[in-house]
């Protein structure tokens, strides 16, 4: 389960799901099968009782609450006329009161949502007493009342573990505060319940979902994915019609789910890690990795709100519209004003809050060439080196400064003493030493010499602009450096523009901070005004390379004299982000370290970045000994959609991810000589299913975003409805047909994909394709379209292509 949502047959809110009718009315559960009835009865049962528990404890608390009101007031109106002598007792009674009420309110948890009480149902039967129970799992704790059932919340209750780490049947064993607990999980359902009604249910004797109508139907076992891997039956619907509902069962709004019910035990074991240390989460489409962070976020709130409060908490995503999607989602787990941001954005503002005087814009015609080697870790190590050749130079300065008058001995062990601070913290400390502490003793020659030194250094070090003129004015330092740490990585003409390019804009910003040091004249009264010179422009890659000189320099990225640090970070989609990106993060982490980075190699969009592998990111961002958790489940794709997946990979495809999916339809391709033949198709296949499905959520994907705008101008004309053309990442989550680009639908899911033009001009056999058509495919959760007016890229399966019989569907239509 990833990014967007994995739940969506849920019927649309508004559109009750009755509980088992009285008489003879029809049942709506009638038209299942006994077994079937038995389960959905239950469950039913069980969600009118708790229905029942809230509404008197809600009535309970009502009372209570004007009775403990009631009593005061006659208690202060007593206090105003009672004897002298009656005082104190009376003052004792307010007194109590007083508590009573402030502990009641402070003590009392926020009260279970009626409308969503919980999402996972257990009976457990206890091996010592042999007693059996049932426990709901949500958000919001309900004590049992006496009638059996009671609510845990599942980020504290021990005994949400179970549902996390059990299946049903399973036989369990547990410590929970220093006492050992046994028994067997007997039931183990995750449900949907939603404006208080019973959307649907999910177990392993199957799906059940209550349709628009009321009615019940059964889904089978192809609507879960399952851990026996076999092939199965897929879901057969008629060739041509896009769409697999047999009514429509979505929800209204595609951005809010249950998610917290469908995590498994993978999952919930990362969510629950330690609150401090790195967590990296490798999964594929659909597995979970954003739902894994967004829960552990979640989680550690919970577990210590004081530490980890929203403030303290930042999540950076790879684009606005997962931005979008995690504010909404974020509510609804009870965290709020957590900061969710994109790297650039968040970069931008941290620069603008470390006043740094550099030019405010950036060039948008940056060489690949440089681009790539800024985001190359070639550039964490020069920094590394530029700061140790600081700190050779001023050791040299002292010694040679100091030569062998007395004193000088003490003067160099207290700067080598001072090694492992950073270097600007490293200046101030020995010049305290040096001027108010043990070396105001040494000779007043040694001390003026030392001093000379190490003001000359203090005043230099914080200069990050020098140092990056420095870093990347010198075509010497970037030959040597190349040659020495990744001499395969650039050719000769791409190290000439680079060097070039560095250098240019290294003399620009220089002569640019000169003029603006320089005293102007007073301009002469018969003379014009003189433009102001304007700013050179400097990389968007520059901006990674000055906070992390800052943080190299002076431990830290410091604002009002304070080090600016969270105390947890996640980082998705890890691998569309440079080493040194992620490195300038890192190091925003306070000491404790809580850090969850996700991401899939697959799934990688940015191809100049420097990332090879995870090993290699983790050594590259300072973590070489972070194991890599896996994710081996997706709750998104189909089979068929993950084979075709799979096939467009091709080389780039590691066996060791392969993942578990449910079945599910196939996957079609449909060939055109034009685009028009394609619209033709395409616009009555949509309207028909907008008609049958109107809360369906469906992407139209190009490979550029000049043929989404075409498709969508040819669909308008064909008055295909609720049609939004997406060109910056504004998704509405709504349903409709969202007609975009590729590079707008990265970790964002969609109920039915039609991949537009999949043609060996848009998509060639490459490995920047290969990501990119990947990512296309695995948007569905329950249908995907090829749509090709052209010849097909080699990427797509020649079967796939052959068994379209494509002119008999057009003929059909």
């Amino acid at each position: 389960m990833s990014d967007p949502a994995t739940i969506s047959t849920q019927a649309p809110a508004g559109e009750p799901c009755p509980t088992p009718a009285p008489g003879g009315e029809p049942s709506p559960t009638q038209a299942l099968a006994e077994r079937d009835r038995e389960i959905v009865d239950a469950e039913l049962d069980i969600l009118e009782r708790v229905r029942v528990r809230l509404e008197q404890l809600l009535n309970t608390d009502a009372h209570q609450f004007e009775d403990l009101n009631s009593s005061m007031i006659e208690l202060r109106d007593e206090i105003a006329c009672a004897k002298e002598e009656d005082l104190p007792s009376l003052m004792d009674q307010m007194h109590q009161l007083a508590a009573l009420n402030a502990k009641r309110g402070s003590g009392r948890d926020i009260p279970v949502d009626p409308k969503s009480p919980y999402f996972g149902h257990l009976r457990l039967r206890e091996a010592r007493a042999g007693k059996q129970r049932d426990v709901l799992i949500g958000k919001r704790t309900m004590l049992d009342g006496g009638d059996g059932l009671s609510i845990v919340d599942w980020r504290n209750a021990p005994v949400s573990r179970l549902y996390y780490r059990y299946d049903e049947t399973d036989e369990y064993e547990e410590e929970f505060d220093d006492r050992s607990i046994e028994g067997t999980v007997l039931i183990r359902r995750s449900v949907v319940v939603s404006d208080a009604q019973l959307r649907r249910i999910d177990a392993p004797q199957g799906s059940w979902v209550c349709a628009r109508s009321g009615n019940w139907r059964a889904l089978g076992h192809a609507a879960r994915p399952t851990l026996s891997g076999g092939t199965g039956a897929a879901v057969r619907v008629p060739r041509g019609r896009l769409g697999i509902q047999q009514e429509d069962l979505g929800r209204a709004d595609k951005r809010l789910q249950e998610i917290t019910a469908l995590i498994d035990k993978d999952q919930f074991d990362l969510i629950t890690k330690p609150e401090s240390g790195v967590v990296l989460i490798q999964g594929g489409a659909g597995s979970g990795k954003t739902t894994v962070a967004l829960h552990r976020v979640a989680y550690l709130a919970f577990q210590d709100p004081r530490r980890f409060s929203p403030d303290r908490m930042l999540i950076v995503v790879f684009n606005e519209a997962l931005v979008e999607y995690i504010r909404h989602v974020l509510p609804s787990l009870n965290v709020e004003g957590v900061t969710v941001t994109t790297y650039r954005r968040w970069s931008a503002a941290m620069l603008e809050r470390l006043r740094l005087d550099i030019p405010a814009k950036r060039t948008d015609s940056t060489p690949e060439a440089v681009a790539r080697f800024k985001k190359h870790p070639i550039v964490i190590a020069m920094i590394d080196e530029l700061v140790a050749e600081d700190l050779r130079n001023v050791e040299t300065s002292l010694i040679e400064r100091l030569g062998d008058r007395p004193g000088a001995n003490e003067v160099l062990a207290h700067w080598r003493s001072l090694a492992k601070l950073p270097p600007s913290v490293r200046a101030r400390r020995a010049l305290r030493w040096l001027l108010e502490d043990e070396g105001r003793k040494l000779p007043p020659a040694v001390r003026a010499a030392a001093e000379t030194s190490l003001r000359a250094f203090r005043e230099e070090v914080d200069d990050v602009i020098a140092d990056w003129i420095e870093l990347f004015g010198d075509p010497a330092r970037i030959n040597d450096a190349v040659a020495r740490l990744a001499p395969n990585a650039f050719s000769e003409s791409e190290l000439v523009t680079i060097t070039r390019w560095c250098g240019k804009r290294a003399a620009a910003l220089s002569d640019w901070r000169d003029t603006a040091d320089e005293q102007q004249p007073e301009p002469d009264e018969d003379e014009p005004p003189r433009p102001a010179r304007t700013p050179p422009r400097l990389d968007g890659e520059d901006d990674a390379v000055l906070m992390r000189l800052i943080q190299a320099k002076r431990g830290g990225m410091f604002i009002k004299g304070k080090r600016f640090e969270y105390e947890h970070i996640v980082i998705d989609e890890a691998q569309d982000l440079c080493p040194l990106e992620v490195r300038v993060l890192l190091d925003t982490a306070s000491a404790g370290r809580s850090v969850t980075i996700a991401g899939d190699k697959a799934q990688k969009m940015i191809f100049d970045n420097g990332f090879v592998d995870w090993p290699q990111l983790l050594e590259d961002a300072g973590l070489p000994h972070v194991a890599i958790q896996p994710l081996k489940i997706t709750y998104r794709s189909t089979r068929q959609v993950m084979d075709l997946a799979q096939h467009v990979l091709g080389h780039l495809h590691d066996p060791n991810d392969d993942l578990i999916a449910r079945d599910g339809a196939p996957v079609s391709y449909f060939g055109f000589s034009d685009m028009g033949e394609a619209v033709a198709f395409l616009g009555e296949a949509l309207r028909n299913l907008m008609q049958r499905e109107p809360t369906a959520s469906v992407a139209l994907i190009s490979r550029y975003p000049q043929q989404a705008e075409a498709y969508y101008e040819a669909l308008r004309i064909a008055e295909v409805p609720r049609l939004r053309l997406v060109a910056r990442q504004d998704f509405t989550f709504l349903p409709g047909i969202d007609v975009t680009d590729v590079r707008q639908v990265k970790g964002l899911e969609f109920d039915y994909v039609v991949v537009l033009d999949p043609t060996r001009q848009n998509y060639p056999v490459r490995d920047g394709s290969r990501h990119l058509l990947h990512i296309a495919t695995t948007r569905t959760a329950y249908q995907l379209w090829l749509v090709c007016s052209g010849e097909p890229s080699k990427l797509v399966p020649l079967g796939l292509v052959d068994e379209s019989a494509n002119e008999e569907v057009v003929k059909a239509q």
